[in-house]
């Protein structure tokens, strides 16, 4: 039994709702996840053994593979086979927890998170999601594989996590009440003057000029950021150790705050909740430029992969005067701004995303 005391849920509670529509994006090529100690395997087969040669272990789970066209079970009309004839009881358990499917564990604290990609979330739809029904749906689960997946071990984490609940709590306070007065963004972020100034820097030395955030766009990003930074430090990307990677989260959410701004002015409408998850995956490497913009990179002479493509050398120059800096100490903002005023406005911002091995070179120590 999960202690309701010890779950970080990252996102508010009663704000994300979602209606199916049966597109079947959540029933293609990714696996189901069952809960095989919970006797749904045995389940499974009874009813279907044509399942049989088609499972698979993964790690400590096991798995129903399925083709990336669409599930065994997805029926014509979108709607689940198995839910349907044998009721939401017999449906894999990965599938009814679905969007809120990925469960994790460090210490005494279980992270609840959400998939924000595939599934269309809306903020404050009709019958949002509350923390206690998702609760409830992981108390008929037993396998820890689908409700218990171990996030890595290291000094210091399982005090990150809690500081990461505690800051998010404060976050939604701030958010609910918002305002179109200056810096009020960069306050409900928790952004100092100086996180501030290192992402007008960067946004100055690509050519870009701020934009208002609508809001609603305000809203769902807001919404979004607290599962946004328990990805970025527990996810697969890794600029740097976590340790060093969370005081820059701020400003990185800052500066992608600023290109969601731009991106609805592009689009003319407010971004939704897959737009804004995937322009921050998109955009990680320039938003992580922006946090490190009044950081000192440094790095030593010796081989990188760089991009075989590099439009006007531009990362090649960031690399070479990364290296000249270490004993100058400059600040990446004073090294990267004028390279990137000699480049042609459409090699800035992907030069700043074909350098992120550099990032991870110069930047990764803090």
């Amino acid at each position: 039994m999960i202690d309701p005391a010890g779950v970080y849920f990252t996102w508010p509670d009663r704000r994300l709702a979602y209606t199916c529509a049966g597109c079947g994006a959540c029933c293609k090529g990714l696996g189901i996840g069952l809960d095989v100690t919970g006797g749904q395997l045995a389940q499974l087969v009874a009813r279907r053994p044509d399942v049989v040669p088609f499972l698979r272990r993964r790690g400590e789970a096991t798995t129903l593979w399925n083709p990336r066209d669409r599930c065994w079970f997805l029926a014509d009309d979108g709607n689940c086979r198995v839910e349907v004839e044998d009721g939401r009881a017999a449906k894999p358990a990965a599938c009814r927890l679905f969007p809120f499917n990925r469960v994790f564990t460090l210490g005494a604290i279980t992270v609840v998170d959400y998939n924000s990609v595939i599934c269309p979330l809306v903020l404050d739809g009709p019958a949002p999601i509350a923390h206690a029904d998702v609760l409830a749906e992981l108390a008929t689960i037993r396998d820890p594989a689908i409700v218990g997946v171990t996030l890595p071990a290291e000094a210091g984490g399982e005090a990150m996590l809690a500081a990461e609940r505690a800051d998010a709590a404060a976050l939604q306070a701030r958010a609910a009440t918002p305002s179109d007065a200056p810096g009020w963004l960069a306050t409900a972020v928790g952004a100092s003057d100086d996180e501030v100034a290192g992402v007008r820097g960067l946004l100055d030395a690509l050519g870009l000029a701020p934009r208002p955030l609508p809001a609603a766009t305000r809203a769902a990003a807001l919404a979004l950021v607290p599962s946004l930074r328990f990805n970025e430090l527990w996810g697969p990307r890794q600029y740097a150790p976590r340790a060093v990677v969370r005081p820059r989260l701020t400003a990185m959410t800052l500066a992608w705050l600023e290109l969601a701004a731009i991106g609805a002015a592009l689009a003319g409408r407010d971004l939704g909740m897959q737009e804004l998850t995937t322009l921050w995956s998109e955009q990680a490497a320039v938003t992580y430029a922006a946090a490190c913009w009044r950081d000192v990179p440094r790095l030593k002479p010796g081989p990188l992969e760089l991009p075989g493509s590099d439009p006007g050398g531009v990362v090649r120059a960031l690399g070479q005067a990364c290296v000249d800096n270490r004993k100058a100490g400059r600040t990446l903002g004073a090294i990267a701004a004028p390279i990137l005023a000699a480049a042609a406005p459409v090699d800035r911002a992907t030069a700043l995303k074909l350098a992120e091995p550099l990032w991870r070179a110069a930047l990764g120590r803090g």
